[in-house]
């Protein structure tokens, strides 16, 4: 199995499936980078399975067929799965379809979940299955789905048939519609242990995993902004000629970094904290003025002048 750590999400996954149990629709969500999409592949290769096995027996003609599908979907390689349709003259992207005639991964199209994808999903969702006895939707990165494909998702989860179920994955459920919500069985996945984050990351960084938060996709983004993380060590030392070069190139940077830079910061400031070497009024006041850092940079604010503000309460 594919699926490293969430041994409380599998074990109760495997019990509905032993009890035959399984929901129509099933919300999948947490961090990114925990494992939900590999989750969600393996747990539809284990409803499509030919002989119930509830993560899939590999050896059916159902698990043999979705193998490859989970295969190039893990890797990238979505060209020769993708569907598509004609619209007003337009290529319009639907989902991913492989050799598995029950089984269909929606992908956001860019960075949205559009409207002509779930109407496709609804043309797929009323065909009796064909090699298995159910039918799997796999939505990945549900919480992307624009207003009005959520809508149009909402009145196929209102009477699914019987033999269907939809997978939803979601890095939360606040994105999406409470009504959607209402009508699915959530799951959480929880941040990786620090083992399976060390052994899916490749090496042993506790730097990463405490600012990751256990999210091995995050981690990697992290690790290649490497740079910052030594930025925000020069303003932990406290040297005024350090924390003015940090600021000034902080400045040019862009929103991404400035808010991966307050992200260690905060780590490292609650770590500072923690060992007592900073007191609690100047700890709160340092993370209170994070926070609205966070918030103004999204409105203008001066990046630099804020960040020295910062150093003037560490001080």
């Amino acid at each position: 199995m594919r699926l490293k750590d969430q041994e409380r999400a599998k074990s109760f996954l495997e019990k509905l499936q032993s009890q035959g149990k399984i929901p129509n629709a099933l919300l999948l969500y947490g961090p990114p980078g925990v494992g939900k999409t590999t989750c969600a592949l393996e747990l539809s290769k284990g409803l499509l399975c030919q002989r119930g096995a509830p993560w899939g027996c590999g050896g059916c003609a159902s698990c043999e067929s979705i193998e490859s599908v989970i295969d190039r979907i893990l890797l990238g390689e979505w060209e020769s799965i993708s569907l598509f349709e004609e619209s007003a003259g337009r290529k319009v992207f639907l989902y991913l379809s492989g050799e598995h005639p029950d089984f269909i991964f929606v992908p956001p199209d860019g960075t949205s979940l559009k409207i002509d994808q779930i109407r496709g999903v609804r043309e797929f969702v009323y065909r009796k299955p064909a090699l298995s006895g159910r039918k799997v939707i796999l939505i990945d990165d549900a919480h992307l789905m624009t207003r009005e494909a959520a809508n149009a998702l909402l009145k196929v989860l209102e009477e699914p048939p019987g033999h269907t179920h939809f997978l939803l994955v979601s890095e939360g459920k606040e994105s999406l519609l409470p009504t959607i919500v209402s009508r699915t069985h959530q799951v959480e996945l929880s941040p990786l242990d620090r083992e399976s984050f060390y052994e899916l990351l490749g090496e042993e960084r506790e730097d990463l995993y405490r600012a990751s938060g256990g999210s091995v996709k995050l981690a990697r983004e992290l690790r290649e902004r490497e740079d910052v993380l030594g930025l925000v060590e020069d303003f932990i030392e406290g040297d005024p000629r350090k924390v003015l070069s940090l600021v000034q190139e902080m400045e040019k940077r862009d929103l991404e970094d400035k808010l991966l830079f307050l992200r260690f910061l905060e780590d490292r400031v609650r770590e500072t904290f923690l060992r007592r070497e900073l007191d609690y009024d100047r700890f709160e006041a340092m993370v209170r003025r994070i926070e609205e850092i966070r918030a103004g940079l999204r409105r203008g604010l001066r990046f630099s002048l804020a960040v020295y503000s910062l150093y003037s309460i560490r001080r």
